[in-house]
């Protein structure tokens, strides 16, 4: 920030080597620090993987990607009509169909999204998730069960599917997506923070103060 330019901080050590430590004693420049890029670092690899939400906009976005399209248009607008109708599975798999076709079959845009599921299963703590090695027929059965997901028609398979799916919707625990006002939001960041603040007061003693 801009206006924080002249401020000092007082930093204390938790759960960090004494070489690294000592590296931050005295007043510095807090963006040449070894402890601040290890704690970016750590913070990148801590973020959640999203919503299914999320990652089933980077199958859109691929799509678009290969249809030199800057906007997609929805099939399938409003789930709980369709469900009404009884017309949802079918176009759920007319959907997977399609984004098999066009994703998966552009090898750049198949590639990409390879390396975008790797990246995010890696910094799974499921050590079952992080391990697991992705092929072309994984992708594939994945890239279905995520639409499945998003549209509330999967049922759980009993296989490694269900754990790379409850990984990629964050906090989802069922078959129907969280969905969160900007004031739930706010409320829930706010006792977030306040658990947070709770769980690291014994951090704030002077024997781990640096400066």
């Amino acid at each position: 920030s801009r206006t924080m330019n002249g401020t000092i901080f007082s930093i204390y050590k938790s759960g960090m080597s004494n070489e690294i430590a000592q590296d931050g004693v005295g007043v510095l420049d807090i963006k040449k620090q070894k402890l601040t890029r290890k704690l970016y670092i750590r913070n990148c690899e801590q973020k959640m993987a999203g919503n299914i939400s999320s990652i089933y906009l980077t199958l859109i976005s691929l799509y678009n990607l290969n249809k030199q399209s800057f906007y997609y248009c929805d099939e399938i607008v409003n789930t709980f009509l369709e469900k009404m109708e009884r017309t949802i599975s079918e176009n759920v798999v007319n959907h997977e169909d399609e984004l098999k076709k066009i994703v998966l079959g552009s090898a750049v845009s198949a590639r990409i999204l390879l390396h975008i599921l790797i990246d995010k299963f890696q910094r799974c703590s499921n050590r079952t998730v992080a391990s697991e090695i992705l092929t072309e027929k994984k992708v594939e059965t994945l890239l279905r069960q995520i639409v499945k997901q998003k549209f509330e028609q999967r049922i759980f398979s009993g296989d490694i599917n269900d754990q790379f799916i409850l990984f990629l919707s964050g906090e989802q625990k069922n078959h129907m997506e969280i969905s969160y006002t900007k004031q739930q939001q706010k409320q829930r960041q706010k006792q977030q923070n306040k658990t947070q603040d709770n769980d690291a007061m014994g951090i704030f003693d002077k024997k781990n103060q640096l400066l």
